[in-house]
């Protein structure tokens, strides 16, 4: 009797162990989303979002850039591209049609749609709900398999002040600049100005300094009436050897609003009241030194 009654539990155990032992994933792990793009190769990102909006960035000899010819944030660029290519993925946490729509990255129904573009290849990839903190549901076009990378929708935004980079209009250790008319030179680490006036060398040193650190907020729209009511404020030359640049910054002083514009893009920035008023400031500073 004991015989059968053990023999009985056996056969239990077995069942048991069949019925609830994990199944093997049928999708195995991988040690990036993508495998078949290089990092380094790809040279174009196109992204979207469910309602259109998409925003395009090319890579050229002068590094990252919208396709409006604006520098894009290299460093946003890399995490993206990093999520995408480098991360390990684990194990799929899904593999269904009706897990990518609930995960929202189906082909119809996603948050953020991510092409790669590397020579002649192509790969797409849906960005939907968030997993956790930092982490979001990803999903390669034509499989199955729902992934959870290092990423959020935020790491692909799909406006362009979101790609923009901010410090565009910086210009770094400037060897020459003009204010209305006076001409600032530095030659052998000293400033010198045309008028044959006197100054203050850390003046000159101080608006350089501003020069080097101005930062925009994004790109005025074309039809913002603000922007196209603002004054000049102040205009500046700024130099380094041969490459010269003309920067205007414009104040609306009913709204009280500051933009910058320059030669070198086409489009007015906004920015913020603390980095115009700073140069002006400086601008002014200098200008009254002379006097």
């Amino acid at each position: 009797m004991l015989r059968i009654l053990s023999a009985a539990f056996l056969v239990q155990l077995v069942l048991v162990t069949l019925l609830y032992w994990p199944a093997s994933p049928k999708e195995p792990s991988r040690d990036a989303l993508f495998t078949s793009v290089a990092v380094d190769a790809v040279e174009r990102i196109q992204l979207s979002n469910n309602d259109g909006a998409t925003v395009v960035l090319v890579l050229d000899e002068g590094g990252w850039r919208l396709d409006l010819g604006l520098p894009a944030d290299s460093s946003k660029v890399e995490k993206l591209l990093n999520g995408l290519l480098r991360s390990d993925p684990g194990f799929p946490v899904a593999e269904t049609a009706g897990a990518a729509k609930r995960f929202e990255v189906a082909d119809t129904e996603f948050r953020r749609r991510v092409t790669l573009i590397a020579n002649s290849d192509e790969a797409t990839a849906y960005l939907g709900s968030t997993a956790a903190l930092g982490r979001v549901h990803a999903r390669i076009s034509d499989e199955n398999a729902v992934y959870v990378l290092p990423l959020s929708s935020l790491d692909a935004p799909v406006d362009i002040d979101s790609w923009l980079d901010t410090r565009l209009l910086s210009r770094q250790t400037p060897t020459v600049f003009s204010l209305y008319g006076v001409d600032f030179s530095k030659d052998n680490g000293e400033w010198d100005r045309n008028d044959g006036h006197s100054m203050k060398a850390s003046l000159s040193a101080n608006f350089a300094d501003v020069l080097g650190s101005l930062q925009v907020s994004g790109l005025v729209d074309v039809a913002d009436d603000d922007a196209a009511n603002a004054d000049e404020a102040l205009r500046v030359s700024i130099g380094k050897n041969t490459d010269i640049d003309q920067l205007v910054v414009l104040h609306n002083p009913e709204s009280d609003r500051y933009y910058f514009q320059s030669a070198r893009f086409n489009g007015i920035f906004s920015t913020s009241a603390y980095d115009a008023e700073r140069l002006i400031d400086a601008a002014k500073a200098l200008l009254e030194d002379g006097a």
